[in-house]
């Protein structure tokens, strides 16, 4: 039995997908036929953190303004809530889970092409696992204290959730899980070509310069 949970998780704005995305994702099926396949739009989000964390989560998620940033909320909670593998809705994959994933494990860690970051574009996680539980905590007292104003990668990016990863070694080496070499070793990969264009559209602004002429964080208190 694999510690793991067999659930993929997705992402985006809406159920309207275009065929490009449909298409990785049917691919990602038929590799993984044992997995089941979850897709989460922002109303459905919305819901889950309602049903399935406290008020503040909530309120934290409503008060990002920039889709990049819920994204990354969404990540942390529903791995922390169910367990299994998150991937962004761009990415895809190359190897079977099941194939590069041993049982028992409990989450996997990939460092990234930035220096000192780990991967969050997928994440593979147990079920209340403390890497998930401590990027959250930090990640809401980001948002809550407004902490990094212009900088979705602080706030709620891979920085935070390195962040917790560390901290968590620090405090427990023994904590379970396995380091997996850079960029998942190549059985996930980042972004397939042609992705943004046919998700976002050309003339869409990318969350890195969004975040720098608008605030990321809407005052806490509006509803």
């Amino acid at each position: 039995l694999m510690a793991i949970p067999k659930n993929i998780f997705q992402t985006f704005k809406s159920a309207d997908l275009p065929w490009i995305t449909r298409y990785y994702i049917s691919r990602m099926k038929k590799k993984n036929p044992h997995w089941k396949y979850h897709f989460y739009d922002d109303q459905k989000i919305e819901t889950f953190l309602k049903e399935e964390f406290p008020a503040e989560y909530y309120k934290a998620y409503k008060s990002l303004t920039i889709g990049a940033a819920k994204a990354d909320f969404f990540r942390y909670a529903v791995l922390y809530k169910f367990g299994g593998v998150y991937l962004d809705i761009d990415s895809y994959v190359k190897t079977p889970f099941d194939e590069f994933l041993n049982e028992n494990e409990e989450a996997i860690v990939s460092h990234e092409g930035n220096p000192g970051l780990y991967c969050q574009w997928a994440l593979i996680s147990n079920k209340n696992h403390p890497f998930m539980q401590r990027t959250l905590e930090l990640m809401l007292d980001n948002i809550k204290t407004h902490r990094f104003p212009n900088d979705v990668h602080r706030t709620t990016g891979p920085t935070v959730y390195t962040k917790a990863v560390n901290e968590i070694l620090q405090e427990n080496p023994e904590t379970s899980h396995r380091f997996l070499g850079t960029d998942f070793q190549g059985h996930l990969k980042f972004k397939y070509k042609l992705g943004r264009i046919f998700l976002y559209g050309k003339k869409s602004e990318h969350w890195k310069k969004k975040q720098h002429s608008q605030p990321i964080i809407k005052p806490f208190e509006e509803e």
